[in-house]
């Protein structure tokens, strides 16, 4: 019986038929020997059938296709040719996505350098337009001039600074995207594959590796980016609906995991931004509850009454234990994740409807914010309570013992920015100082 080969190539495909057939064509092309590896095109139920273009190449690489007969989207198509993969590393390609002749031995020399331990390879997939597109139907590599950094891989321009790579080790699941990825294949498997509810455009590859990340504790080797394991992304039409699809995964996702990666992908700016968000706000709500913040231990009687008599979104360490009315939520981090507890900070409030909250108190956590972050909160939480109370505990902490975490310390400053905008009033308590807006 035949030795398995050392990858599978996993090609979702769907009514695109002109692009596979370069794709294959690359394929074909490869350094790494025939014999050593696997193409499984899955085809999800395209109207005309994409085995005939899959057989053309059957004489010059190990190829089959996979198919079902009705339309069951990226999540299940994916999984779909996982499971008819032989090898122990599957490399993801997309079908309009060609590869460079050396890419599969490049995912190989990755993973036989890591002498059996898990990993993920993340290789460039550089946009391409009219000019390369015609290239690569030729079976050529397009000259630099043709895919210079104007139509380079969007998640160089991303990361553009040395501390987004940094912060790549924190979060290296936003930059996962299989259309040019291998990993693993017992990893894949241990974590569950594609989640199969994603049917829309979007993120179901990063919520993969999300989950392979934190399958294994998040160790900063887990991942790696090789920038010369490279493929050419075809031109092709999009329908803005798919794009638009984004969003209703990204809501999807983050109630998934309600915790603070995914709500970082809620504030504005770059991958390499969002990656930032992900590494600073994990690294505050250490840092809070290592210093002892964040705890309603010293609540005023008033606002604890609040908190009793009606519904309220509470923040903070020990929250979850307080007397709250009925229909009240927590961002509790001390407390398990739960139908009413969440590990968020408060800039992805979009689950709660406007006005359900009478009040909404965020003990600490809010000084963690970055400006436009916490301008982010207070704007969103007035849409969804009438009064919000941060509340600052009293601390000889020295800022600048917590950087590069932001850490708000001077109360009335913050009071007077607000002023002009909203109603705001500062109260001092003995332990506590809370600054109500509304």
């Amino acid at each position: 019986m035949p030795s398995p080969p050392r990858l599978s190539v996993v090609v979702p495909a769907f009514e695109n038929a002109a692009e596979l057939d370069v794709t294959l064509g690359s394929l074909a092309r490869q350094t790494m020997p025939p014999g050593e590896f696997e193409v499984v095109v899955a085809d999800d139920g395209s109207a005309a059938p994409l085995a005939p273009v899959v057989d053309k190449y059957a004489d010059r690489i190990d190829v089959r296709c996979v198919r079902d007969e009705r339309n069951r989207g990226r999540s299940a198509n994916r999984n779909a040719g996982a499971a008819h993969a032989r090898a122990a590393v599957l490399v993801f390609l997309d079908s309009d996505t060609v590869a460079h002749p050396d890419l599969i031995r490049r995912h190989w020399a990755f993973h036989a350098s890591r002498a059996g331990r898990p990993g993920v390879l993340l290789g460039r997939r550089l946009d391409c337009d009219w000019a390369a597109g015609d290239a690569l139907r030729r079976g050529e590599i397009p000259a630099a001039p043709l895919v210079d950094h104007y139509r380079g891989d969007p998640r160089d321009a991303h990361c553009s600074l040395p501390q987004h790579w940094q912060d790549f080790r924190r979060a290296p699941w936003l930059l996962g995207f299989t259309h040019n990825a291998s990993v693993d294949r017992a990893t894949f498997l241990a974590a569950g594959g594609f989640d199969e509810t994603m049917v829309k455009w979007g993120l179901e590859d990063n919520e993969m590796f999300y989950r392979v990340f934190h399958h294994h504790g998040g160790p900063p080797d887990l991942f790696e980016v090789d920038r010369d394991a490279v493929a050419y992304h075809l031109p092709h039409y999009r329908r803005t609906g798919e794009l638009l699809g984004t969003m209703d995964n990204l809501r999807y996702v983050a109630r998934k995991h309600p915790r603070y990666e995914f709500e970082a992908m809620h504030s504005q700016g770059t991958l390499g931004q969002v990656m930032g968000r992900v590494r600073l706000y994990g690294d505050a709500v250490a840092a809070c509850r290592r210093e002892g913040l964040g705890r309603p231990d010293h609540l005023p009687a008033p606002l604890r009454e609040t908190l009793a008599a009606g519904s309220a979104l509470a923040i903070g360490f020990g929250v979850a234990k307080l007397p709250l009315g009925p229909g009240s939520y927590t961002f509790d981090h001390d407390a398990p994740l739960g139908e009413t507890n969440w590990h968020r900070v408060g800039l992805m409030l979009h689950d709660f409807k406007a006005g359900q909250f009478d009040v909404l108190v965020n003990v600490d956590l809010w000084r963690f914010l970055l400006p436009e972050d916490l301008s982010l909160h207070l704007t969103k939480g007035l849409r969804k309570a009438d009064r919000i109370d941060l509340v600052a505990s009293r601390t000889a902490l020295d800022p600048a013992s917590l950087l590069p975490l932001p850490f708000v310390t001077d109360l009335p400053y913050l009071a007077d920015l607000l002023h002009p905008s909203l109603k705001v009033e500062l109260a001092q308590y003995p332990q506590v100082t809370v600054l109500s807006v509304r």
